[in-house]
């Protein structure tokens, strides 16, 4: 469920500008920045620390603007829309620290074991990645709906009820299949 709120069209880009630099750090550097890091890290093996070096950065840039703006006059709408991404980033941190306990886990594991690579690899993978790559996917469809819901000015009903301001007015309630 959906609360609709009256915004106007410069009101909503600035909803939107958080879930779109979200979305860069999850698609863009997450994805295909890593892919391609991946493919050439026999010729620059420092490379693929491109990846958690722009993330920090992205992230970093999230949070901090995200108070910088819940401190400044801008409307409650912008505002909440920083803080729905603020929250979200935190879970990404989270999510990412998982699969890099998992991976240093399972490379001391490996060693003190002495297992061979392929199943060192199939249990990072399987354990680590795996289960992270299906938290992004979930991150980016849920960013995507912020975009979305940025652009009509609307917001999550309990993220209202959780963080409603008396001064803003909700124009109606509407369920994400779209009817009113």
């Amino acid at each position: 469920m959906h609360q609709q709120f009256s915004v106007s069209p410069a009101e909503a880009k600035r909803a939107k500008w958080p879930h779109e630099i979200f979305l860069i750090n999850l698609i863009f550097n997450h994805i295909f920045v890593f892919v391609a890091t991946v493919s050439v890290v026999g010729s620059f093996p420092l490379l693929p620390a491109l990846v958690p070096i722009i993330s920090c950065c992205i992230i970093g840039y999230i949070l901090i603007k995200s108070k910088q703006v819940s401190a400044s006059d801008e409307t409650w709408f912008v505002k909440a829309h920083w803080q729905i991404c603020a929250r979200r980033n935190r879970l990404f941190i989270l999510l990412l620290s998982v699969p890099c306990v998992i991976a240093v886990g399972g490379l001391w594991l490996s060693k003190t074991l002495g297992w061979a690579k392929i199943p060192t690899i199939a249990l990072i993978g399987g354990v680590g990645l795996l289960p992270f790559m299906v938290a992004l996917l979930v991150l980016i469809i849920l960013g995507n709906e912020s975009v979305h819901l940025a652009r009509n000015g609307k917001l999550p009903k309990s993220f209202v009820e959780l963080h409603a301001d008396p001064q803003v007015v909700s124009i109606q309630q509407s369920d994400s299949s779209g009817e009113k």
